[in-house]
């Protein structure tokens, strides 16, 4: 007998695989530091320093009294932008601390009575009358 041929199949080669080829890093300079501006001095703004002159320098002989001093500490803390002088919403501020709410017409009304000279500030001393005489 005869061997049977049998019928190859054709070979199929693969077509090789030609992998892209990775671009090469794109040699990038080193990133320089920005050129630093100097940074702009500090404005002093009038009537809103950070250190303000009317309590660093403040030269009353009546503070040599304990009970003037305490007054005065009070009237710094109330005196939040230093400017010397107690606004009205620093006010506001310490009627609340003291435990009153007022509304707008009884701050106008407070602030009218204890602002002297009518300027829409308390002065130093201005609340020193009020605060011992309240």
């Amino acid at each position: 007998m005869a061997a049977k041929k049998t019928k190859q199949k054709p070979v199929k080669t693969r077509k090789p695989v030609v992998k892209a080829k990775k671009a090469a890093p794109k040699k990038v300079a080193p990133k320089r530091a920005a050129a630093k501006k100097p940074a702009p001095k500090p404005t002093k703004k009038k009537g809103t320093p950070r250190n303000p002159p009317m309590h660093a320098r403040v030269n009353h002989p009546e503070l040599d009294d304990d009970d003037h001093e305490e007054v005065f500490e009070i009237f710094k803390v109330y005196d939040r932008d230093g400017s010397g002088s107690i606004d009205r919403s620093e006010f506001a501020r310490l009627l609340e601390a003291l435990g009153m709410a007022p509304g707008e017409e009884e701050l106008n009304i407070a602030l009218d009575v204890v602002d002297a000279n009518h300027s829409g500030k308390i002065s130093w001393d201005e609340f020193k009358t009020w605060w011992t005489n309240r």
